[in-house]
């Protein structure tokens, strides 16, 4: 495809995919009428009770899920599920190049950002190169690290749950990957992008080798104006790497979309350890659509926003103390062990967070719906109001069928 080709697709979403296909959409009738019933249920903003009656509020996932216009491309993708998506892969890089503002060949589509921080882990860490990360932050990286016999450095973050920068680059030398989470899972905190930029500065008088990763699953919810991405950084620095995901803001978890941004080389370095060319086109078409879709966007950070202030309002009003955060999820200090009460949440029909290292009287609770937090919060607080439990030892990857990833 050419340059304009591409500049036109990038500016029509998956339109242009849909015009080419009209046969095949035409000849899929039956299977396309069958569809949207089922994605407008899941669109349908009520609590997400499931099976067993649990209000799903532990895995940071979008509770509203995918826009219209992804949901539509999905619909319209399902068509040329036999083919191979090469046209709508160069179409998504081509809007995620323009939407960040950087060369195409900067961008590696993978199954989700997971791949990407693990790629980038496998690469540049081993016995001989340490990983820096933040106690707690995102577990991943320090558990692919000692996959690969690296020591794990990880000071711990401030009071206020933000990444302690300035003692991440002093234990800097020698390391092979620096792992910085911004918005920081589990706290919800953010590091401006003056101080990141500074933090950079710092690692390359003690380490000039060392590679950055830089993890922006939730920038797009951020409202701090002193946030800004480290995609800026990377002109000037060819060790950067910033991580992004579809997961959060376009909820779309489960279709398992992100990408990296980054130098070639560095990306030539890590594709070794990546999984290359197993997205779903149902999965690239929805993707393309939703980064168009920026009313979207604005609408779901908006509820995000909403829904989170009611939240940190109610636990703050009992007496309890919330880290600022500007994600979708909230970080409370419920001055008890956090594995009791998460067993008595899942016992009351609320899925929060497993504990998070050392904050262990900290308890991260996903943004639902307000429908959702209107029924979850005042049965979250009653539980708090009564006695702690003496023991329990529950935690999300002891659950059937839940991730322990996020």
């Amino acid at each position: 495809m050419s340059n304009q080709g591409l500049e036109t697709a990038q500016h029509e979403g998956f339109r242009l995919t849909r015009r080419a296909l009209g046969r095949s959409i035409a000849l899929a009738a039956a299977g396309a009428y069958l569809l949207p019933d089922a994605v407008t249920s899941a669109m349908a903003a009520k609590p997400d009770v499931g099976a067993k009656g649990m209000i799903r509020i532990g895995a940071n996932e979008n509770p509203y899920g995918m826009g219209p216009m992804a949901a539509e491309a999905v619909r319209n993708a399902i068509a040329v599920g036999n083919r191979y998506p090469g046209e709508v892969i160069s179409q998504l890089i081509a809007a995620i190049a323009k939407f960040h503002d950087v060369p195409a060949e900067y961008i590696a589509l993978s199954p989700g950002s997971g791949d990407v921080l693990r790629g980038a882990t496998m690469t540049f860490t081993s016995a001989s190169l340490p990983l820096v990360g933040a106690a707690p932050t995102f577990e991943a990286p320090a558990r692919i690290a000692e996959m690969t016999g690296a020591t794990v450095r990880a000071p711990k973050v401030l009071a206020n749950g933000q990444l302690d920068l300035a003692s991440m680059a002093a234990q800097g030398a020698g390391a092979g990957l620096f792992y910085v989470c911004n918005p920081n899972n589990p706290t919800g905190s953010i590091v401006s992008a003056d101080a990141v930029a500074d933090f950079v500065a710092r690692v390359r008088k003690i380490n000039p080798t060392g590679v950055i990763l830089i993890d922006e699953a939730y920038g797009d919810l951020v409202d701090d104006p002193s946030f800004g991405s480290a995609t800026k950084l990377i002109p000037n620095d060819k060790r950067i790497v910033v991580s992004r995901t579809f997961s959060k803001i376009h909820g779309m978890a489960g279709l398992r979309v992100g990408y990296a941004i980054a130098h070639p080389d560095t990306l030539g370095a890590m594709r070794k350890s990546m999984s290359m060319g197993n997205i779903a086109v149902t999965s690239l078409a929805a993707a393309l659509a939703s980064l168009n879709d920026t009313e979207n966007m604005k609408k779901q950070k908006a509820m995000n926003r909403d829904t989170r202030a009611f939240v940190r309002k109610a636990f703050e009003g009992a007496g309890y103390t919330v880290l600022p955060s500007e994600a979708n999820f909230i970080m409370v200090d419920i001055k008890r062990d956090v594995r009791g009460y998460q067993a008595a949440c899942r016992e009351a029909g609320v899925q929060i967070a497993r504990p998070f290292p050392p904050l262990s009287t900290h308890a991260r609770i996903t943004i639902g719906t307000m429908e959702e937090m209107k029924v979850a919060t005042p049965a979250m607080l009653s539980l708090l109001a009564s006695a702690p439990p003496t023991s329990a030892a529950l935690v999300y990857h002891d659950i059937p069928g839940f991730p322990a990833c996020c």
